[in-house]
């Protein structure tokens, strides 16, 4: 989710989208997000298995995108060198 509110801006000013059109769509997006991300750490923090092993969800949440990313970056790299 980070990387599409990354690139949103960029996309809503090549596709023409209005000041207030972007800010509705903007606004209303962060709501979403803060109210999910809230809602969804009330209901599942009180879970008995996530109080135990909260520190191992919060290092799978970080060593998972970062994994994913080095993949990635390295997939690009090797497909730029068999490409060239």
């Amino acid at each position: 989710m980070p990387f599409i509110r990354t690139f949103a801006p960029f996309v809503a000013g090549v596709a023409a989208m209005s000041r207030l059109k972007f800010t509705a769509y903007n606004v209303g997006g962060a709501l979403v997000w803060v109210l999910g991300i809230s809602a969804a750490g009330y209901f599942f923090g009180n879970l008995p298995w996530v109080k135990e092993n909260l520190e191992k969800i919060i290092w799978a949440l970080i060593l998972v995108p970062g994994a994913m990313a080095i993949l990635g970056a390295w997939r690009a790299q090797r497909k730029a060198a068999v490409q060239s």
